[in-house]
């Protein structure tokens, strides 16, 4: 009973210190919140730009040139960013223009292929093959990455 007074008792306190003392119980052991950090982190971003806006000023002042202010910086930055997305969209599209191509020209290889190798059959006397059998043979489903060695190798035509 003594020992269960004694856990009471110093729960009881040390409840009692965190509900009056001033402050957070992350300053009691140096610790800063969340929104803390994001603010001093911010605070530190906005003070390193105007620093950089000041250096960068002064060396277009030595050069005679107009100063910049944050407004104009944005502006640059927002069409940069818009360049940026025009330039990844022309990528992509020449891109998939590119695996269109490849793939026609892959399709095109296979009915080559497919011709030759049929008119070989028919001159032996074999039947012929079909689109669907030369793909799953040749594995064309993946434009551009057959396994065909070469058209004249004859242990395919079989």
């Amino acid at each position: 009973m003594i020992i269960f007074g004694g856990v009471a008792l110093l729960v009881l306190a040390v409840w009692l210190v965190g509900r009056f003392y001033p402050g957070s119980g992350l300053e009691q052991v140096g610790l800063r919140s969340a929104r803390q950090i994001v603010e001093t982190r911010e605070a530190l971003e906005a003070a390193d730009l105007d620093q950089m806006l000041a250096a960068h000023n002064a060396r277009r002042r030595a050069r005679g040139e107009e100063e910049l202010t944050v407004s104009d910086l944005e502006l640059r930055v927002a069409d940069d960013v818009r360049d940026q997305d025009r330039r990844r969209e022309a990528y992509v599209a020449e891109r998939d223009q590119d695996r269109r191509r490849e793939a026609h020209l892959a399709e095109r290889d296979l009915d080559e292929l497919l011709a030759a190798t049929n008119a070989r059959r028919r001159a032996r006397g074999l039947s012929e093959r079909t689109l669907e059998e030369a793909r799953r043979e040749f594995g064309s489903d993946s434009p551009g990455h057959s396994r065909i060695e070469s058209e004249g190798d004859s242990s395919h035509d079989s």
